[in-house]
């Protein structure tokens, strides 16, 4: 396999596996989502509706991570000390 595909790969999946938990989780990225999938009767372009759903994804991200500051720090450092660990 190439290279280059076998460092995309793992990249999209975890594109696709952050933003269907958004989508899962959060009203407003659900929206924007099915918006941007859907022509339905917005008369909005789709690099709008790309825009919004953007916005709408980094407002989500923010406000997630504030919320979820302290188990952040807990997982950041409890993997800092696994790979110390496996490392010597």
């Amino acid at each position: 396999m190439n290279l280059r595909l076998r460092h995309t790969l793992p990249s999209v999946a975890v594109f696709a596996v952050v933003m269907a938990v958004l989508v899962s989780l959060d009203d407003r990225v659900r929206e924007r989502f099915g918006e941007l999938l859907s022509a339905g009767t917005t008369v909005a372009p789709l690099s709008h509706r790309a825009m919004d759903l953007g916005n709408a994804l980094v407002g989500a991200i923010a406000d997630q991570s504030i919320e979820n500051a302290p188990l952040l720090v807990f997982a950041c450092v409890g993997g800092m000390l696994f790979l110390f660990m496996v490392r010597t």
